[in-house]
């Protein structure tokens, strides 16, 4: 009895497994970030290079094992560094979201706000953030505040003009059409707003991201106490410590990379994908 009712009953597969696409596409992707390793390996090697300018991925690897010590995770300075950066980096990120995100839904909907406001726009958002940190020192000295307050000039100005831009994408048409039917604020906001703007925002966070991340090394350089990769690059220079400005700035590019790739990839098929391709963003131009 029990094998007829499994019979009809088809297995189920194990876990998600990546398709011969995305393996094919991840290989395509490392080939010359590895090919590139090889030869910055051999030139070093093969002494066309000075090892104390441009230490070997080898040696770097060393220098990032030497400074996790595995043995003694507690004292890992290498995760410390990299805890603080990025708790800095995400506290300013979530901020400028918090605040940017919203006055860019009213700036998009507020034509003769928004045209008021865009030649202030224009003047500050090709301003660097990091332009801001001597004024920030002046003001708040050396710490976390500094350097928080210049990585959300970093993440706020791409996140709002973002905004602005997919909420004044959104046609005209669709918010009537639903306004007519008696559709409130929100489900204004759920049903038009969120999904016609979602493209453009999901840019927009990504580039904040990406700017806070980038104006963070600079601004512990500058700013920081203790602590952030930007701090162990710019104490590793007193030394000349080169191996160790490696590990770092590979740190960077390596989680910089992975916020890009997988966080706000995931974020992408999550959201954008699923909406766009299930019809339920409709009458936008």
């Amino acid at each position: 009895m029990t094998a007829s009712r499994t019979a009809g009953v088809p297995r189920q597969k194990g876990g998600p497994s990546a398709s011969p696409s995305q393996i094919v596409a991840f290989v395509t992707f490392m080939l010359p970030i590895g090919a590139l390793l090889l030869f910055w390996e051999g030139v070093v090697r093969f002494g066309l290079a000075d090892a104390t300018i441009l230490p070997a991925p080898s040696m770097i690897v060393v220098r990032a094992w030497e400074l996790l010590n595995p043995a003694k995770a507690e004292r890992s300075l290498l995760l410390v560094h990299i805890g603080v950066s990025l708790w800095r980096a995400l506290a300013a990120f979530v901020l400028a979201c918090l605040v940017a995100i919203p006055l860019g839904f009213v700036l998009g909907l507020s034509a003769g706000t928004y045209r008021a406001l865009s030649p202030l726009l224009s003047l500050l958002l090709p301003l660097p953030a990091v332009a801001w940190t001597p004024i920030f020192l002046v003001a708040f000295g050396q710490g976390d505040l500094t350097i928080i307050g210049v990585c959300f000039l970093g993440a706020f100005f791409p996140v709002l003009y973002s905004t602005i831009q997919g909420v004044r994408g959104i046609g005209v048409h669709a918010i009537w059409v639903v306004q007519s039917m008696g559709a409130g604020p929100l489900d204004l906001f759920r049903r038009v707003l969120l999904p016609g703007a979602l493209p453009a925002l999901i840019s927009g966070l990504k580039l904040g991201m990406a700017h806070s991340w980038r104006t963070l090394v600079a601004a512990e350089m500058l700013a920081a106490l203790s602590y952030g990769l930007g701090f162990m690059i710019f104490a590793a220079r007193s030394y000349m410590d080169v191996s160790t400005m490696f590990v770092g700035i590979v740190c960077l590019a390596v989680i910089g990379l992975l916020i890009e790739h997988v966080i706000f990839g995931t974020l992408e098929k999550m959201t954008v994908a699923r909406w766009h391709s299930s019809g339920k963003v409709r009458g936008t131009r």
